[in-house]
């Protein structure tokens, strides 16, 4: 009787995909321009908060970059979660309930999840930023052959590294603990469920050959960020980040592997500036010490990604979830 019940339920709310029969190409042009109004009118949304509560104008907020003024950057970190809110989060579970009739369904929520998994993929993240470091220095020797854009560049990813240092300059508790809710989980959860949860699954539709699809995924992760001279590493994350969705058959494992990248950052500088910590996390692994420290990095990265493989049963036959060929 309860089965028959369930049944009729879920028949009814299935009901509710009203996109379901869209082809994965139309699925992601629709998705990136309604991430793309969403985005704008969140941001909008962010600075008009920002500027009432902090007492700004809007332009101000928008075109000041005063990074050395607590308050403009307090209002700063509400623009980035309100935005991050309304361009990742909102969005991921609308797009769930029109494609699949379900709030959470789409990004495998549900699916099962053990400890040792997930303390495997602590260890992966962990281990492997000596040669994600490394890869950020190879990038930074790069140089664009025109002049004037390499110029543009590097100035872009200086602005880039001065708001992050602004944003995570901070000697309190709760400051920190601000600091890990902005960047810690709902970049993690956010961006996780856009692209891994949702693009990287339209893609694997639209191309029909997974690697390819998590590498095209991954690029686009990398681009979003518009940090050339980091484009590299962020990649590189991205790639990890879309096989955990994969093999993992869990939105659950890129979410905790995004959350522990981004919180060794926001831990890092939160000691760094109480005078409590040097140089030494973003130098593991370039040159200033030993690049062969990255070669053991990724040695390591793969024993423990070896072992995850193993325990999550990525020799079982992949689950729709992690990766569904969607119907044309």
């Amino acid at each position: 009787m309860c089965f028959q019940f369930a049944a009729k339920i879920q028949k009814i709310v299935s009901k509710k995909a009203m996109l379901a029969g869209m082809r994965p190409a139309e699925k992601f042009l629709f998705v990136v321009v309604i991430l793309f109004i969403l985005g704008l009118a969140f941001q909008f949304l962010g600075a008009f908060l920002a500027a009432w509560i902090y007492g700004f104008r809007i332009t101000d907020i928008i075109a000041l970059q005063a990074y050395d003024d607590p308050t403009y950057v307090a209002a700063s970190k509400l623009i980035q979660i309100v935005g991050s809110i309304g361009t990742f989060i909102i969005p991921a579970f609308f797009f769930s309930y029109l494609f699949e009739g379900d709030l959470f369904s789409y990004y495998g929520f549900r699916s099962k999840i053990d400890t040792v998994p997930v303390l495997l993929t602590i260890l992966m993240m962990v281990s492997v930023i000596p040669f994600i470091n490394y890869t950020a220095e190879l990038n930074m020797r790069m140089e664009v052959p025109i002049r004037a854009l390499d110029r543009i560049l590097r100035t872009l990813e200086g602005e880039a590294e001065k708001m992050m240092v602004a944003f995570t300059a901070t000697k309190t508790i709760w400051g920190l603990l601000v600091n890990m809710l902005m960047i810690g989980v709902i970049a993690a959860v956010g961006e996780e469920l856009i692209f891994r949860g949702l693009l990287q699954r339209l893609m694997i539709g639209m191309v029909r050959n997974v690697h390819l699809a998590i590498v095209i995924t991954a690029i686009l992760f990398s681009a979003f960020h518009f940090q050339f001279f980091s484009f590299l590493p962020r990649f590189v994350l991205g790639l990890v980040l879309g096989y955990l969705m994969f093999y993992g058959r869990s939105i659950w494992y890129p979410i905790v592997a995004h959350f522990v990248n981004n919180a060794m950052g926001v831990i890092y500088y939160y000691f760094s500036s109480r005078g409590s910590a040097d140089d030494m996390l973003e130098e593991i692994g370039t040159s200033t010490l030993i690049p062969m420290a990255a070669v053991i990095s990724l040695a390591l990265f793969v024993f423990f990604a070896l072992l995850w493989y193993y325990q999550t049963g990525g020799f079982t036959t992949r689950s729709p979830l992690s990766g569904e060929i969607e119907k044309e």
